[in-house]
């Protein structure tokens, strides 16, 4: 890039810009010819390591998913009551049939196990039933306690949404799976379920921020350690 047009996007003076090169210079990042600056080849790599790094500064890359928007329009809505009623009893339902399969579906904690999914547990359909129903309630009472009773039933089960819809989709790949041979998509599920895990941390720090006045950033850290980095590890160590 020629050096004024280096200085017009940075927005820095002459001098300061060549002291900045010079600096770079010796590093073995960048090189000059004439008016021209390159990256070298050291230089290139260290620009990637830095573009792949730079977003995570402020982890505003997760809000990128487009549920941001989503979930800020719902909690304004007047629809949400309905909404969370709605995808409340859709999840229960799901765990309800699913724990009368073989093996059954359960949820512990945030964990979805059981019926090709990692660690299998050797429980009853009716224990897996129970101890399915005592983890959403209790997930759902542990947040408005944390919350010390700020965030109402609404807007949590909102901010969980990709954890609660991502049973029935279980389900429903797993039929599709046994219905027409078609394994792989079994395999789908399996990674489908990080990603809801994954997705689970980005809408509920956004729910939590708004509602709580903390930031997205900080709220973020904390849902990604409770809803994704906490159940993966679970997850390498098979429950039994």
């Amino acid at each position: 890039m020629p050096l004024a047009k280096l200085r017009d996007a940075l927005k820095m003076s002459a001098s300061t810009l060549l002291f900045e090169l010079s600096a770079l210079e010796k590093l073995g990042v960048v090189k000059r010819e004439g008016s021209l600056v390159f990256l070298t080849e050291l230089g290139e790599r260290v620009a990637s390591i830095i573009s792949t790094v730079e977003p995570l500064k402020s982890l505003s890359f997760l809000s990128l998913a487009g549920l941001r928007p989503l979930v800020v329009w719902l909690l304004l809505s007047p629809l949400l009551p309905l909404a969370a009623a709605t995808l409340l009893a859709g999840w229960v339902t799901a765990l309800a049939v699913g724990s009368f399969l073989s093996p059954p579906l359960s949820m512990i904690y945030v964990m979805y196990v059981g019926h090709y999914l990692p660690s299998l547990l050797s429980l009853s359909p009716p224990l897996s039933l129970i101890v399915s129903l005592i983890s959403v309630a209790g997930l759902l009472l542990g947040i408005y306690s944390a919350s010390r009773r700020r965030l109402g039933l609404s807007k949590i089960v909102a901010g969980l949404f990709p954890l609660a819809i991502y049973p029935t989709v279980h389900l429903a790949l797993v039929w599709l799976a046994q219905t027409f041979e078609l394994s792989y998509l079994v395999a789908i599920s399996q990674v489908l379920l990080f990603v809801s895990l994954l997705l689970t941390a980005t809408v509920f720090a956004t729910v939590y921020s708004i509602e709580m006045g903390a930031t997205y950033e900080t709220s973020l850290i904390r849902s990604l350690l409770a809803f994704f980095v906490v159940p993966a590890l679970l997850y390498l160590a098979p429950l039994r």
